[in-house]
């Protein structure tokens, strides 16, 4: 790259309205972001919680970050034999017999270099998705092609 080119890069988005990243700032914010412990470089997953269905007896969920989630979920209104009254005073019970065990996992949706842009992605999105958080995880010592990618386009890299 030319030392004298501007380090900007030009971004055309899905509505072809044209915007500026400005290199050097990334690189700045890359620098000074909690780097969670590890000399490795690091990417920033956002996450949504997603059903992926009822769990059989026995079994659990099995999440790829190891926070699943499991739920007891029931819907009285369906049921054949409402667990309660509606003209009485009666609250519904924590537990039926018509509850099923849903399981939830951690999906990833996007991800990007910094913890900045990942927030700023949860808060122009948020109402495209569930439930949203943001996971750090680091590009393993032997991801050569990314840590290239990331030395040459300036970032600090430990070998």
């Amino acid at each position: 790259m030319d030392k004298n080119a501007k380090s900007e890069l030009l971004i055309v988005n899905k509505d072809l309205k044209e915007w500026k990243m400005d290199i050097e700032e990334l690189k700045k914010e890359y620098a000074t972001q909690d780097n969670r412990a590890t000399a490795y470089p690091i990417y920033v997953q956002v996450q949504e919680l997603i059903c992926i269905g009822v769990i059989a007896d026995g079994y659990s969920v099995l999440c790829p970050f190891g926070d699943g989630e499991e739920r007891l979920e029931h819907d009285c209104d369906s049921c054949d034999n409402p667990c309660f009254d509606e003209d009485s005073m009666e609250t519904e019970p924590d537990c039926c017999v018509n509850d099923r065990l849903i399981g939830y996992i951690w999906h990833p949706v996007e991800f990007f270099l910094t913890t900045k842009g990942a927030e700023e992605y949860i808060d122009a999105n948020k109402h495209n998705h569930g439930k949203l958080r943001i996971y750090i995880d680091h590009f393993d010592r032997r991801n050569y092609e990314m840590r290239d990618f990331l030395r040459t386009i300036g970032f600090k890299v430990v070998d």
